[in-house]
């Protein structure tokens, strides 16, 4: 027996004839009952019980079978699961139409040798979609545990107990017990005779982390990756060893652990080897076949970016890169190619032979600041005592060079050197133009030629002088600049003829500015001084001057103001031009030399408005302002600003980037599900049909073969140039979001919209999967922490993709832990967990950080500052020396991750309980309630930089931590996020965001033509008369009568508005055309005679035979008449 469903659907008829009569077409679906998937890395066979006996259909892993002799409520499914485990298993399920979406089966082992009773289970998935027509029943398993240790691992969750085999590549099906399954699961993990670890979850997709399984010989120290699959059902689960090593030499390597004589090989372009250190000694010691040189030690928990390490003459050296991440910590070996060497040493003296070595201060005590991928290191610690008395001095004759490398690599990275009387140091990260003691005897030049760093002894002024020539910073010699006022850009869907967003960029308000006298540059005057200044200019144009009068003003400032508003100045308390101004809304600067290119962006203010009717957030995207303690005393910044300095390295094709620095302020994302649906809409192609099964099938193999890649397979394909990056400097990121789950205003289409977009499918099926509900998000604050590098070799490619990483890796685990409340692995607001002592991530609030025009970076190389990396904060790493006043402005804030235990967040938009009366953000992203110990990271820093500059900041950052460490205090030390829900930004809200301009309005014809802001206003008031009421109506025109009176033609009639106190509209009266009795006429130059059928309002009033309208003028009197005229005669006859 065939069971078929049909579907029967109206077909789109098109006809010229309007006599004929016809029957309305209609198209029949015919569906199978039931469509089959099998969505398990596993085949299966299936065998339909119920009606008649039919063979069993084999269905191959990722395929799909439509099943035509179903009948729901009466078939039954005899499954089995075949070569899991080496075994097979079986299982029945009954096709029943009032499942739930998501339930389980029992599978039960076939194996020969046990009893039934005890024969395995296993708890599979079945997800059930009803679709026009047919059911689709998806068999899936809510987890694959993919096992890449190499060792036995075991889970435990409540009752559940797997073992995972360590040579079982094969993912293993994991679930919680099915009447837990909603609940917030998590997992133990045993890695072979360890103990059990923390519990954690593996519901978090694309959230990485690690998790330590402490055993009686050694910690064992495990990475997870959680991912999603291609049809979201399934997360994939993957364990891999935290410490990886790489061989990409061509010598054969044997690694062990300092303190440790067990040596484990590495062969040339053999995969990554697992490693498990035992002890705590933190060094790895590498020997190379046929070298006869001694192992050579190096830290392997701090990141190295291109370490060489000295083998003997015949071999050279090789080099080690340590890479960490959240999840793991590969240490990479290869070959020595050309740059890797710290220095290229010349003597280019007559007769004085050369002397150096490596400085013996020992590198600082390791209480490591790191940032996930910043490769820089910069340490808390006292100096400590030399090595050893005496180090040996290498030498180096006259006319000679050398390159060299660090003899201790886990030492100072400091060279010391000596030439007769004269001695002094070197760091491989900086530039050094010197003549020492200026005497004019010696001259140190250390610069970079390509990839090398080379460092020049001479006697001759004049190699010194053309060196110094080529590293000083040019004018240019061409530049380019272009300024917009304003730009916007309107979003329309032309086939449902409406305006879905307005993009506006636009300039900032007025500022005042001046130009001091050593600058080239206007310099914009503070907010305070602004007020001030724009306050009394409106006074003195307003009093109508004639000539320039002085004013003196509150702040001790006397200004010269011009009626021309042209030749005004500051007299005192410096005399300077002045004018009034404003930022434009995109300014692009470029400019050009032989060895040097700048450019500078900058966007004043982006704002996307919500053009939809009824939207529930009207403005979807815009800058928040400072707090206004913040706004007075500093100048007013664009929402971004990018700054770029290079040069070329030397004769090579290399390009040097001197200083690139990205500062975006703080933003407000506010969005719902009506206005995600139409710009998807906008977005996908109009055709653009759902997944086909050969493409599910096709995704699904590629998911397989995720499964089976190698540890740490690298892709071969970067070919992008190699770059020096000197700083390289991103800002924090700091967004508000708000989302609805509410369309606003009415949603024909809502049904076909759920099943036709795709990732928001997906979305709502990984959800279901992890039992999370996504709800309405009010006010979410994330903090990203900024990126910085400082002299790293970099491919263009592996830069992108390190800076998205970093920062979508901190939004993905903040969204879950703010958003769906979720616990992640790690720490939300840091970045890596570090494997040394401390860790702070970085975080600083963004109206804080400073950023330099290329301009004002030239000019302060000119005047003999060092580099001026770094701006006032933020830049810790490289330029902490160099920044001493403006550090007591605001020090970068950061996350205490000792004992950040991943307490689950309040539920959303609850008050939270147990908090402090009175809990603010004062605009400095600062919870009350903390510990006094907190506290002090805070504000003894600030405290020791007041006093002693840079220096003092660490200082006070090292009793800070030392405050905080002393008192282990429970609860969440979590400085990064002042967001507990229920808290409202009371000193923020009021936004002041306008609306750059009123939605477009689209004739009925659907023909786009430019932007008319009467009709959009006119539309825009048709909407709101009376909350709506006559929002169905077709705008025409519309005109002012008086103040508060409106005249309103639509394509059906007409209605007299009036406009209340509170700025709420209501209709007066309404005739449609067809109640007009004669046509409408002027009368006494601006009376406009409406004559229409007789209507008695109530008893008490006379019969109204029509209405006359007064209008100002007789040419807008007429305007309307012909308007009038217009609709009527559009009218269908």
């Amino acid at each position: 027996m065939l069971k078929i469903n049909m579907v029967p659907l109206p077909d789109a008829v098109m006809s010229h004839s309007t006599e004929e009569e016809f029957d309305k077409p209609i198209v029949l679906h015919l569906w199978p009952t039931v469509l089959l998937r099998n969505l398990l890395p596993y085949p299966i066979t299936f065998k339909l019980k119920g009606n008649g006996d039919f063979p069993s259909t084999s269905l191959k892993e990722g395929h799909s079978s439509q099943i035509h002799t179903a009948i729901m409520d009466f078939s039954t499914l005899e499954l089995r699961l075949l070569g899991y485990l080496q075994q097979d298993w079986e299982s029945h399920y009954s096709l029943c139409s009032d499942h739930d979406e998501i339930n389980f089966i029992k599978f039960r082992s076939l194996g020969l040798d046990e009893e039934p009773e005890a024969r395995p289970e296993l708890d599979i998935a079945v997800h059930v979609k009803k679709e026009e027509g047919q059911a689709v029943v998806a068999i899936h398993s809510p987890y694959w545990m993919v096992n890449k240790t190499g060792r036995l691992l075991q889970y435990k969750a409540d009752d559940i107990h797997r073992k995972h085999p360590k040579n079982y590549d094969m993912p293993l099906l994991f679930s919680f017990k099915p009447r837990n399954f909603l609940q917030n699961n998590k997992i133990r993990l045993m890695v072979s005779e360890s103990e059990l670890s923390d519990d954690f979850s593996i519901d978090t997709v694309g959230s990485y982390g690690d998790v330590k399984c402490k055993g009686r010989h050694k910690d064992y120290m495990v990475g997870v990756k959680i991912d999603a699959t291609s049809f979201s059902l399934t997360r994939l689960v993957t364990f891999l060893p935290f410490y990886m090593l790489v061989n990409r030499t061509k010598h054969v390597l044997h690694v062990c652990e300092e303190g440790v004589e067990l040596w484990t090989e590495m062969r040339p372009g053999q995969a990554a080897v697992p490693f498990w250190p035992e002890k705590d000694s933190k060094k790895l010691r590498v020997k190379v076949e046929g070298c006869q040189s001694s192992p050579r030690a190096f830290d392997f928990h701090q990141p190295e970016n291109c370490l060489l390490l000295h083998l003997d003459r015949t071999l050279g050296g090789i080099i080690v890169d340590v890479n960490l991440t959240e999840h793991s910590d590969v240490i990479r070996f290869s070959d020595y190619h050309d740059g890797a060497a710290p220095f290229l040493l010349i003597n280019h003296t007559k007769d004085e032979v050369l002397q150096f070595h490596q400085s013996t201060k020992k590198r600082k005590c390791s209480t490591w600041v790191q940032n996930e991928i910043l490769d820089i290191s910069l340490s808390l610690g006292e100096e400590i005592e030399p090595l050893c008395s005496q180090a040996e001095f290498d030498k180096l004759d006259p006319g000679q060079a050398v390159y060299y490398t660090w003899a201790e690599p886990t030492g100072s990275r400091i060279l010391s050197w000596k030439w007769g009387k004269f001695k002094g140091e070197l760091k491989s990260e900086e530039d050094q133009l010197l003549d020492v003691n200026e005497e004019g005897k010696l001259f140190v030049i250390s610069f970079y030629e390509g990839l090398q760093r080379v460092a020049l002894f001479t006697t001759e002024r004049r190699v010194y002088k053309k060196i110094c020539e080529n590293e000083k910073v040019e004018l240019a010699e061409q530049e380019i600049s272009i300024s917009l006022q304003n730009m916007g850009i309107s979003l329309v869907n032309n086939t449902t003829s409406q305006e879905v967003a307005f993009i506006g960029i636009t300039s900032s308000d007025v500022v005042w500015e001046t130009k001091p006298k050593k600058r080239s540059r206007w310099k914009v005057l503070s907010g305070k001084e602004a007020t001030v200044l724009e306050q009394r200019y409106k006074d003195y144009m307003e009093s109508g001057p004639v000539d320039s009068t002085i004013i003196d003003l509150e702040n001790d400032y006397q200004v010269l103001f011009a009626a021309n508003g042209v030749d005004m100045r500051i007299m005192q308390p410096f005399d300077a031009p002045l004018r009034r101004n404003f930022l434009p809304a995109l300014k692009v600067e470029y400019s050009v030399s032989t060895r040097q290119k700048t450019y500078r962006v900058q966007i004043n203010r982006i704002q996307i408005q919500n053009q939809l009717p009824g939207a529930i957030f009207p403005f979807v995207f815009y800058p928040v302002k400072p707090p206004k303690s913040v706004s007075m005393d500093s100048e007013p910044k664009p929402l971004a600003d990018v700054s770029i300095i290079t040069r070329a390295a030397g004769h090579s094709d290399i390009l040097r980037i001197k200083y690139f620095k990205v500062l975006i302020q703080e933003m407000d994302l506010r969005m719902d599900l009506g206005f995600l649906y139409a710009i998807l809409e906008l977005l996908t192609a109009e055709h653009a049909s759902a997944v086909t099964s050969e493409q599910e099938v096709e995704l699904f193999e590629k998911d397989i073969e995720y499964l089976k890649t190698e540890l740490n397979h690298v892709s071969a394909t970067d070919t992008s140039p190699i770059s020096l990056y000197e700083y390289f400097h991103i800002s924090p990121i700091k967004l508000h979001l708000s989302f609805s789950l509410s369309t606003g205003g009415e949603d024909g289409n809502k049904k076909e919209r759920e099943t036709e977009i795709i990732p928001l499918q997906s979305l709502h099926l990984l959800l279901k999967s992890i039992g999370a509900t996504l709800t309405d998000a009010q006010d979410v604050l994330f903090k990203l922490a900024f990126f910085e590098l400082t002299y790293q070799f970099r491919t263009t490619q592996q830069l992108q993709s390190e800076v998205i990483r970093h920062y979508s890796k901190q939004a993905i685990k903040q969204m879950y832990v703010l958003v769906l409340g979720l616990d992640v692995l790690g720490n939300p607001f840091g970045l890596i967990r570090g494997l040394s002592e401390g860790v702070e991530a970085f975080f600083y609030e963004p109206y804080q950080g400073a950023i330099q025009g290329p301009e004002e970076f030239v000019e302060g190389m000119a005047l003999g500052v060092k580099a001026l990396v770094g701006g006032a904060v933020g830049g810790l790493a490289g330029a902490a020396s160099r920044i001493t006043g403006a550090m007591a402005k605001g020090v970068a804030a950061m996350t205490m991750d000792e004992e950040y235990q991943q307490k689950r967040r309040e539920a959303m938009n609850k008050q939270p309980s147990g908090l402090r009366e009175g809990l603010t953000r004062g605009g400095k992203g600062l919870v009350s309630g903390f510990v006094s110990g907190i506290t002090g990271i805070v504000t003894k820093p600030i405290k020791g930089a007041q006093k002693e500059g840079a220096a003092g900041f660490f200082k006070g950052v090292g009793k800070g931590l030392v405050g905080a460490l002393t008192r282990p205090t429970g609860g969440i030390i979590d400085m990064a996020s002042s967001t507990f829900q229920g808290i409202k930004r009371a000193a923020e809200t009021s936004q002041d965001v306008e609306s750059l301009r009123p939605p477009r309005f689209i004739h009925e014809d659907g023909v786009i033509r430019p932007y008319k802001e009467r009709e959009g206003i006119g539309s825009q008031m048709l909407q709101s008369i009376e909350n709506g009421r006559f929002a169905k109506y077709r705008y025409f025109a519309h005109a002012k009568v008086n103040e508060s009176d409106f005249l309103m033609i639509t394509k059906r009639g007409i209605f007299f508005v009036t406009k209340g106190t509170f700025g709420q509209l209501t209709c007066e009266w309404q005739y449609l055309f067809d109640e007009f009795t004669k046509a409408p006429m002027i009368v006494e130059g601006r009376r406009l005679r409406i004559e229409a059928k007789e209507r008695v309002k109530s008893v008490f009033h006379a019969k109204e035979f029509g209405k006359i309208i007064n209008f100002k003028t007789p040419e807008l009197a007429k305007w309307v008449l012909a308007k009038l005229e217009d609709a009527r005669e559009s009218l269908p006859k």
